[in-house]
């Protein structure tokens, strides 16, 4: 063995839960640690991916990035959202451009996969390996590169969280109920009017439970729903359902701290439906609002588990349909120990073969000019949701500087 260094780069949300998840595995396969954040604002030693770590760093641009990215890394984690892996990859190439050798990069998708969308695939696409949850995505994912020619190696992993060594207590009795709300979709006043007033009526016929609303975040830590999700939780409850009282709580952290403590978990849609179901819990999503791209259900049309709120009310919660289990909550630690095992030997085999050609993503400035718009303007924008962007230095001004 020559070294086991992985890097990871990562950003908000889900995708540090996904990051925790790869990092439980890469420590377990004897590798040291080195955590990204592109938000500067975040506090990564509170979390638990924190105890997987050897080294961490915020960074405040990209360009900060380029200065962590070196030799003595084998593996590359990607935990990012969309094109923000076109950004990290334009200094992955840059950095490994003269190097003898270059890390492997892997990337993937950290919780729900819409396989009507290839969005997320081609933004992937210049990564060694895809890291793939679903069965049905992957065959998917699998058509979108194969049709065109795409060198990128599809893995199905599974579901990835930090759950690895952890049992979860099966509850026989529901004492706490979380409930999901996502700020950014269904924010409709009548629509919110709807799921207060059925909420109200829950904490009425079930004097003895206590509803847990979950947040997206972590309390006073910017993510991607930040500007939907200020004061969201407490308007909601004082608008439609009353003052807050004792029974009721708004949580804030992670979902690996949250769920042990859980009985029964409710939402519409959320990566955490998963999790729950993956740990036991007693799971059920509203179908009051239909099915829809735009509520972001559609994965769950045939799970058994779309029930309306009348039902939840009268405790009938669904047993899930085991083939849609299958599909979309494999949880096998296993499964990413061997897509660990065969990156870390591509990388060994450079040694021996010469270096790695440079995976040719989909996308290509060429065709897709926009989205290569980073390379020569400054991308702060205030409606940007990617992280870390802010003093990036614009190629431009930099040429005219060298001129003048």
């Amino acid at each position: 063995m020559i070294k086991m260094k992985a890097l990871i780069i990562s950003d908000y949300d889900s995708r540090i839960s996904w990051s925790c998840g790869f990092a439980a595995r890469l420590k377990v396969n004897g590798f040291s640690n080195t955590f990204v954040s592109l938000n500067p604002n975040d506090n990564i030693d509170s979390l638990r991916i924190y105890r997987y770590l050897d080294e961490i760093y915020y960074v405040q641009s990209l360009q900060e990035l380029s200065t962590l990215l070196s030799d003595e890394f084998s593996l590359v984690i990607l935990a990012v959202g969309g094109t923000m892996h076109l950004k990290i990859y334009d200094i992955f190439q840059a950095v490994y451009f003269l190097s003898e050798i270059r890390p492997i990069l892997i990337s993937g998708f950290n919780g729900i996969e819409d396989v009507s969308d290839p969005e997320g695939v081609f933004c992937r696409s210049i990564s060694d390996y895809i890291c793939v949850n679903n069965s049905d995505f992957y065959e998917y994912a699998s058509k979108i590169l194969k049709d065109r020619n795409l060198s990128s190696q599809l893995f199905r992993t599974g579901f990835i969280r930090d759950y690895w060594d952890t049992e979860f207590e099966k509850a026989h009795n529901i004492t706490n109920v979380m409930f999901i709300l996502q700020p950014g979709i269904l924010d409709h006043h009548k629509q919110l009017e709807h799921l207060g007033m059925w909420l109200l009526d829950y904490s009425q016929r079930y004097p003895k439970r206590n509803i847990i609303l979950k947040a997206r975040g972590r309390k006073g830590i910017e993510h991607v729903n930040s500007k939907h999700e200020k004061n969201y939780f407490h308007d909601f409850w004082n608008d439609f359902c009353g003052n807050l009282d004792s029974r009721v709580s708004i949580v804030y952290g992670e979902m690996e701290d949250i769920l042990p403590n859980v009985d029964l978990v409710i939402s519409y849609t959320s990566t955490s439906l998963l999790e729950a179901l993956i740990v036991g819990k007693k799971t059920a999503a509203i179908s009051d609002f239909g099915i829809s791209k735009s509520i972001g259900n559609v994965y769950l049309s045939d799970s058994n588990l779309l029930i309306s709120t009348n039902d939840v009310l009268d405790d009938k919660i669904p047993e899930v349909n085991l083939n849609w289990y299958q599909r979309w909550c494999c949880y096998n630690g296993d499964l990413v120990d061997e897509l660990i095992d065969r990156s870390y030997k591509d990388f060994e085999a450079q040694y021996k073969h010469g270096k790695l050609n440079f995976i040719d993503g989909y996308y290509s400035e060429k065709n897709h000019p926009y989205l290569f718009r980073f390379r020569y303007f400054d991308t702060e924008s205030k409606s940007s949701s990617d992280p870390g962007m802010k003093n990036i230095l614009n190629r431009i001004k930099i040429f005219f500087k060298d001129i003048f």
